[in-house]
């Protein structure tokens, strides 16, 4: 599994590399496009953990105000213990969870300076994860030709694996409990600074 991930990280870099090197050279607005975020996701409801990630969507420009494509995400969520209890309810160990997803994005304007909207739909594919989605919006920033930075602001829905207490062995006798796997939902606030090529 270690090498199937690092061969997928050094495919997106290399396809990455080309496909900016190759954009820089384009001044129009259609046509292949690509994306790469960077992130903080601050859990918020019932599961308040934090989670950093990186993600990169490639796909069509199909005008300038409209964008559909695919990508992959690397999230890097910390250890999760329900706190305040002797026997804490749901656990979730440190992981880097994957997703997969389809990207739509819009923006609003051509100007150097434009609002967009962007949605991820998905499904994890790692640690027995499900349904993934974020929706945002921010602000973008023309550099040289098509390139950008942006910044935005979103919302984050994830359906998580978690190790759910779920009974004393033998009531009465000793202390011993056994726990079951549920996927759960979760929730956070993400903050996100992109390139976009």
């Amino acid at each position: 599994m270690k090498k199937t991930r690092l061969l997928l990280c050094v495919l997106i870099a290399g396809i990455t590399l080309i496909a900016g090197i190759t954009a820089n050279a384009q001044d129009n607005y259609s046509g292949y496009r690509g994306f790469a975020d960077l992130g903080y996701t601050i859990g918020v409801g019932d599961y308040e953990f934090g989670r950093f990630e990186i993600s990169t969507a490639h796909g069509y420009q199909i005008c300038p105000y409209f964008f559909v494509g695919a990508g992959v995400g690397f999230h890097f969520m910390s250890k999760y213990e329900t706190k305040g209890m002797t026997y804490a309810l749901d656990t979730r160990d440190s992981k880097v969870s994957i997703p997969l997803f389809i990207n739509l994005h819009s923006q609003f304007m051509k100007t150097k300076f434009a609002p967009f909207v962007d949605f991820k739909l998905g499904h994890f594919v790692t640690n027995g994860d499900g349904f993934y989605a974020n929706a945002s919006a921010g602000v973008r920033m023309r550099t040289i030709g098509i390139q950008a930075l942006s910044l935005s602001i979103g919302y984050t829905f994830e359906k998580l694996k978690f190790e759910t207490f779920d009974s004393f062995s033998h009531p009465g006798i000793n202390m011993d409990y056994t726990r079951s796997s549920r996927l759960l939902d979760t929730e956070g606030v993400c903050i996100k600074v992109g390139y976009e090529f």
